[in-house]
This record gives C-alpha cells, sequence and structure tokens, in this order.
C-alpha cells in the first residue's frame, strides 16, 4: 500500500480539480475527461498497491536509455504532423531503435 501512496495523492488531487472545474463550467467534454483521468489514475494505485514488493523477485536495470528513447522517439513521431514527414521517419527509426534495445535489456 505503501507504493501507491503517490497514484492515491494525485488522483485525490485530480478529483478535488474535477469537483471544482464541474463547479465552474458548463463543458460537458471538460467536465467527463478530468473524472476519467482520476479513474485510470485510480485503477493505477491499485495495481501498484497490489504489487509485490519482493525486489528479489525481479531483476531492473539501474538506468535504461530505451525509455527516454522511446519518449524522444514517440515525440518526434507527433511532430511529425507539423514539421513534415522527416521527422515522423526519424521518429519512427528511433522508435525502432528503443524497442530493440528495450527488449535486449529485459531477455538478453
Amino acid at each position: 500500500m505503501r507504493n501507491a501512496a503517490p497514484a492515491l495523492v494525485w488522483g485525490a488531487l485530480l478529483a478535488a480539480l474535477a469537483a471544482m472545474l464541474a463547479l465552474w463550467t458548463s463543458d460537458l467534454v471538460a467536465v467527463a475527461l478530468l473524472p476519467g483521468a482520476v479513474l485510470v489514475v485510480l485503477v493505477v494505485a491499485l495495481g501498484t498497491a497490489r504489487a509485490r514488493d519482493d525486489p528479489a523477485e525481479r531483476w531492473v536495470p539501474e538506468a535504461s536509455a530505451s525509455g527516454v528513447l522511446g519518449a524522444c522517439a514517440l515525440t518526434l513521431l507527433a511532430l511529425g504532423a507539423v514539421a513534415g514527414l522527416w521527422a515522423a521517419l526519424v521518429g519512427a527509426g528511433l522508435l525502432v531503435v528503443a524497442l530493440v534495445a528495450a527488449v535486449r535489456e529485459r531477455w538478453g
């Protein structure tokens, strides 16, 4: 349960913001989306609370370049909608490299 505390605090903050938003606006999309985000965060908190705390059962690398590379790749893919095809192609290439690096970290 200790590991779920940050997600629960974030969910409570989002719930408070959703309640305030419902009071001040009549925009149905905004009023519907923020409680949806609250539900997603609470599901993540529930999954985190149910996770096992035994670190001997799994091995996690100290640092991972594949996550940063994947984030940059997704950013370039999204930027490709504005900047052009070149950014999308570079992003797709970086995404392949990030996925290969993640697979090598996991199984290799």
